[in-house]
C-alpha cells in the first residue's frame, strides 16, 4: 500500500486567528461542512484560492452547484447512494467494516476510518493495530481521523494510512502542521 501523507482538516468556519502560511498545499486539503448552516463559504473559498488549497464540501451542503470545489465528503451517517454527485470526487467516513464497504459502494476514493486514538468524545478507539487489521481487508485510500494529536502523532507512521485528518488541528494548526512536515 502507498502511503502519501496527506491532511484534511475538517472545518464548519474559518477563524481569522488561523494561520495558513506554512501550509504545503500539495499535503493539505479542507472538508468544509456546515452543520451549523452558519454559511461561512465566503472566508473558506477565498482561502483554497489564495492557498491553491483542495476544498471538498459535505454533501448536504446547499453550495455545491454554486462553488467550484474538488469533491464531496459523505458523512458515516449518509447511508443512501450518492448518485446525483457524479462530477465529484467522493471522499467519506466510516467506523467499521460494513461502513467502509458502504463508502465504497458510494463510491469514495478516500475513506476516513475513526476514531484511531481516544478523542475528547471519550468514544472507544481503533488504535494503530486494529485500524491496520481493519483496512487490510478493503482496497483503497484510508485516512485516520479521531484524537490524532501532538503528543500521537509519531504513532501514525505505523499506520498504513494514507493521511490523517482531524477536527480540532485548528486550534493548533501552525505547530501541528511544522511537526507533521519533520516526520514526512
Amino acid at each position: 500500500m502507498q502511503k502519501t501523507n496527506r491532511i484534511f482538516l475538517f472545518v464548519n468556519k474559518i477563524n481569522d486567528n488561523l494561520k495558513f502560511e506554512n501550509i504545503k498545499h500539495n499535503k493539505f486539503s479542507i472538508i468544509y461542512r456546515d452543520y451549523d448552516n452558519k454559511n461561512n463559504l465566503e472566508k473558506v473559498l477565498d482561502l483554497v484560492k489564495r492557498k491553491k488549497i483542495p476544498l471538498y464540501c459535505s454533501s448536504n451542503n446547499t453550495f455545491l452547484k454554486k462553488t467550484k470545489i474538488d469533491g464531496i465528503y459523505i458523512p458515516s451517517f449518509k447511508k443512501n447512494n450518492i448518485l446525483f454527485y457524479k462530477n465529484y470526487e467522493k471522499i467519506g467516513s466510516a467506523h467499521n467494516a460494513l461502513e467502509i464497504y458502504r463508502k465504497q459502494r458510494q463510491g469514495c476514493k478516500i475513506i476516513f476510518i475513526s476514531p484511531v486514538f481516544e478523542d475528547s468524545k471519550k468514544r472507544k478507539s481503533l488504535g494503530i493495530i486494529k485500524f491496520n487489521l481493519l483496512i487490510k481487508n478493503f482496497k483503497g485510500s484510508f485516512c485516520m481521523l479521531g484524537g490524532i494529536n501532538i503528543k500521537n502523532i509519531k504513532k501514525i507512521k505505523l499506520a498504513n494510512a494514507h493521511g490523517i485528518a482531524g477536527v480540532r488541528f485548528a486550534n493548533n494548526l501552525e505547530k501541528f502542521v511544522n511537526y507533521f512536515n519533520l516526520i514526512y
